[in-house]
């Protein structure tokens, strides 16, 4: 081995032990040639836990799950070329979601660009804006004690102010392979990183002190988790001023033991027909309600203050009178107010027993139905279980039918941008931060990320399909009515989902009622693999169920 590719490897080592002192602890590596000597460095540093993904795009979303559970950055590595751009749908969801990623692309040098070189095109900025910073390196040098101060600005800038992915690109040029017997670099101390304060302040408590003091109020928690002092916060608010809470099932909030009444169980039912309030404090994003959004809107002109924990506020209905940002546990704790008047959450929580009634009817049967099984397995999960929500119609199903079960199982979601791709990947990376973990998926869901199932072997995720026969999401939109609504939007899948987990090794049962389903996945939290839980469903016969519950109110 040739001198040079020590000196390759000694800075590749240095980048990566840099990294490893600001923090990561975690890398998923996709393999290829080019990216030989990052590879190397990462699987030889002793604090890296490393996992080796085929597909660039399932590792992607396998690193956005175990970063999203850690909530500290995960770090990607992978080859030059096209590998690479297989990421773009996770850094996307990484960036609206406000996911710590470190991107480390490897690169031809800069004597192999525009020039036809093999596996070589320009990855220069490539992820645009979705990253919150583009690093481009020069090729490795002798010279490394930089690496150190660089990599801790890489960390942070993934965290704050806006946490995200950060992309470096890393030119290698040959020989890429480094003597047998050389070893890791000691690494410097990095720079200590303070986190920022998010205290509001006295000027700010002030304004909305006097907001709240205007009349009968509602809080409003959207998708995003604020985290066990910040629910707590939410509840005690909530308990002093005596004002429902709307929120939505990723917050959580009404998964946790403390939740009472005033954490209505049915929020996107109430929403449809509950008065305007004369004030609503938005915490921790938008709601997936359609309903509840159209209940904001309803309220335009009266004010709403909206409250994001980084500068990227939440407010599509552009109903926002007033726009803080802060931590929502320490501005709960410092805010305060007269309570309502007692008929005004009385007013909230008759309406949401009426919801409860309308959904224990609508669960009643053990016919397989979305709202059932979610129903039934949100009350069944032990506390703390980590439960992963697919898009579409599951995380929605949970939403309007689950209710307030108080049952303290920890819901994850994909809500950056919404979208179906990723979501095995993602839940295999939560699985391996977590430990056992659930997720819930629809038929479509599962067969677009069917390559995550090579992560099954060893990690333990219980993967429950609702096979409802394609998009049964667009049952409920317009699109129903056009007569290429099958063929344009329902997309029913021919894939044999049973015989497509076996055939990664993957454990793999259809059961043919919602208490089949929710006894199997208990009793696969328990197996150190892999498990694929199918529950066929009828599409007419869960359109129906659902319109019925919507219509008893």
């Amino acid at each position: 081995m040739s001198e040079a590719a020590d000196v390759t490897f000694r800075w590749a080592a240095a980048l990566i032990g840099g990294l490893a002192s600001a923090g990561v602890t975690r890398a998923v590596i996709s393999p290829g040639s080019r990216s030989t000597p990052l590879t190397l460095a990462a699987l030889r540093h002793p604090a890296i836990a490393c996992r080796m993904v085929l597909d660039e795009r399932v590792a992607a979303f396998h690193a956005l799950g175990l970063a999203k559970a850690e909530q500290k950055p995960a770090l990607l590595i992978a080859t030059s070329g096209s590998a690479i751009a297989n990421w773009l749908p996770a850094v996307v969801e990484a960036d609206m979601a406000r996911v710590p990623l470190i991107l480390l692309s490897a690169d031809r040098p800069p004597e192999l660009q525009d020039c036809g070189a093999n596996q070589t095109m320009d990855q220069i900025g490539l992820f645009s804006s979705h990253a919150r910073a583009f690093h481009p390196l020069p090729p490795a040098e002798a010279e490394t004690g930089w690496l150190t101060p660089f990599t801790a600005r890489v960390v942070t800038e993934s965290l704050a102010p806006l946490a995200g992915p950060v992309h470096i690109n890393v030119p290698l040029r040959e020989p890429l392979v480094p003597s047998a017997d050389i070893g890791i670099p000691q690494t410097a101390t990095p720079p200590q990183v303070l986190a920022p304060t998010q205290e509001p302040s006295s000027t700010a408590l002030e304004a909305l002190a006097s907001v709240i003091a205007q009349g009968r109020g509602a809080i409003v928690c959207g998708t995003e988790d604020l985290g066990a002092e910040g629910r707590a916060a939410v509840l005690d608010l909530a308990g002093r001023l005596q004002v429902p809470v709307f929120a939505d099932a990723l917050s959580g909030l009404r998964f946790d033991p403390r939740a009472g009444a005033a954490v209505l169980a049915h929020p996107d039912q109430v929403s449809r027909s509950a008065d305007a309030a004369d004030w609503i404090l938005r915490l921790g994003g938008t709601p997936i309600s359609r309903a509840l959004s159209d209940w904001l809107k309803k309220a335009n002109g009266r004010p709403q203050i909206v409250v994001g924990s980084s500068p990227r506020i939440a407010d599509p209905e552009g109903t926002a009178t007033h726009v803080l940002t802060a931590d929502a546990a320490t501005l709960c704790r410092s805010l305060g107010g007269p309570p309502a008047p007692a008929h005004w959450l009385k007013t909230f929580q008759v309406a949401d027993k009426a919801a409860a009634i309308a959904a224990a009817t609508a669960s009643a049967d053990d016919t397989p139905f979305e709202g059932t099984v979610l129903r039934r397995l949100a009350r069944a999960l032990p506390s703390d279980t980590p439960l992963v929500m697919a898009n579409s119609l599951p995380v929605r199903a949970l939403d309007w039918l689950a209710g307030r079960p108080s049952s303290g199982i920890r819901l994850f979601g994909s809500r950056g941008v919404s979208g179906i791709d990723g979501t095995m990947s993602a839940a295999f990376g939560i699985a391996s931060a977590l430990g056992p973990t659930v997720a819930v998926a629809g038929d479509l869901a599962f067969q677009h990320d069917l390559g995550a199932l090579a992560l099954g072997s060893d990690l333990p995720l219980v993967i429950l399909v609702l096979d409802n026969g394609g998009g049964a999401i667009f049952d409920h939109l317009p699109q129903t009515v056009l007569p290429e609504f099958e063929e344009g939007w329902l997309t029913p899948s021919t894939l044999d989902i049973v015989a497509a987990a076996r055939s990664f090794g993957i454990e793999a049962e259809t059961v043919r009622s919602n208490d089949a389903a929710v006894s199997a996945v208990l009793a696969a939290l328990q197996k150190p693999a892999a498990t694929v839980i199918r529950l066929p469903i009828d599409r007419a016969a869960s359109i129906a169920r659902f319109r019925a519950f919507f219509a008893a109110r």
